[in-house]
């Protein structure tokens, strides 16, 4: 087992485990005291010194104060990194909402609602899996989308088809080629004038050569982008601007993407329902919730497919980053 497993596995022994050692513990120093020897009585207080700190450290500020979490899948990339980037470790402060409310972009951990699908936070000890995202709507918010694309020549691009040509030209190495997930290897982000692939820059030329074979195409690159009370967000932490169309309808994420089509709630509803709802007064964040999302707009299962999260089901704030020691640091 290496370190890192090592770490994993000790930051997150589950509550049985940590009281049956407890007790074996305690009765093996109550046995060692009644042994007239030094070292017995060495072993004992060593013993003794370790009960509290074992104590106070998975009894009393695990559960109450901090925890640490690692982070198994590519949705909050690039702010945090999935197992195949490397797995981030992060401290999860569960005192601070106890004495102040969550607030925008806050990267938050929660249970997860019964129709969430996957995503989040990895618990190797078997316990239940909490997700991470980030609170982009609080109570009475109005929270849209608008999806981005490439148009050449009046055909639209997502950054699913722009990706999956790019991988066909070998853009991505031979290695590349072979790749099945590439939506989460990968990160397409259109910006004005450009899209940039893995924080590459492709030229509109050269994009169009790709997708085309004709450098001389008429082509338009239009990113995407969210929006809160009617203004647009800056959010350069993302890994993708979304691919998708998005407002709330009766407290519930009416959403509608080229390739998973027209959905409520994460059902899927005919085009003639999501146009009448889509044709109602933009839906606010319900009372009592938050809406979350993650940072990789487009590989990630948050609230735009499960609904606004009950505030209650919040753990923590993310805060830091402890491993790997180089990109250790704040989470913002």
């Amino acid at each position: 087992m290496n370190s890192h497993n090592i770490t994993e596995t000790l930051a997150n022994l589950s509550i049985n485990i940590i009281v049956c050692f407890v007790i074996a513990a305690t009765l093996l120093r109550i046995g060692l005291i009644k042994i007239k020897n030094v070292a017995a009585r060495s072993t004992a207080e060593l013993l003794e010194s370790a009960l509290i700190a074992i104590v106070l450290v998975f009894l009393v500020i695990r559960p109450f104060v901090v925890q640490a979490y690692f982070i198994p899948s590519p949705s909050m990339e690039p702010t945090l990194l999935g197992k195949n980037g490397a797995g981030d470790r992060i401290l999860v402060n569960k005192l601070v909402y106890r004495m102040i409310a969550p607030k925008h972009d806050d990267v938050v951990v929660f249970i997860p609602p019964p129709n969430a699908m996957d995503g989040g936070t990895d618990d190797p000890s078997g316990n239940p899996v909490n997700f991470i995202k980030r609170l982009i709507g609080l109570p009475g918010d109005v929270i849209e989308t608008h999806a981005g694309k490439v148009i050449i020549n009046n055909q639209a691009f997502s950054h699913n088809t722009i990706r999956q040509s790019l991988q066909a030209a070998g853009e991505f190495g031979a290695a590349g080629l072979a790749e099945t997930d590439i939506q989460a290897d990968h990160h397409v982000k259109f910006i004005d004038g450009a899209i940039l692939v893995d924080n590459k820059r492709y030229s509109l030329t050269r994009l169009a050569q790709i997708l085309t074979s004709d450098a001389n195409a008429k082509i338009t690159v239009v990113p995407g982008y969210t929006m809160r009370n009617g203004k647009k967000l800056d959010e350069p932490f993302t890994a993708e601007d979304p691919d998708y169309d998005l407002r709330l309808f009766d407290g519930k994420p009416l959403k509608y993407d080229q390739s998973q089509g027209c959905k409520l709630n994460g059902d899927l509803i005919t085009p003639r329902e999501y146009d009448i709802d889509m044709a109602a007064p933009p839906g606010r964040v319900p009372a009592g919730t938050f809406f979350m999302m993650g940072d990789n707009r487009n590989d990630s299962k948050d609230s735009t497919e499960w609904g606004p999260l009950n505030k209650t089901s919040v753990v923590g704030k993310a805060e830091y980053i402890f491993w790997p020691m180089k990109r250790g640091g704040k989470i913002r």
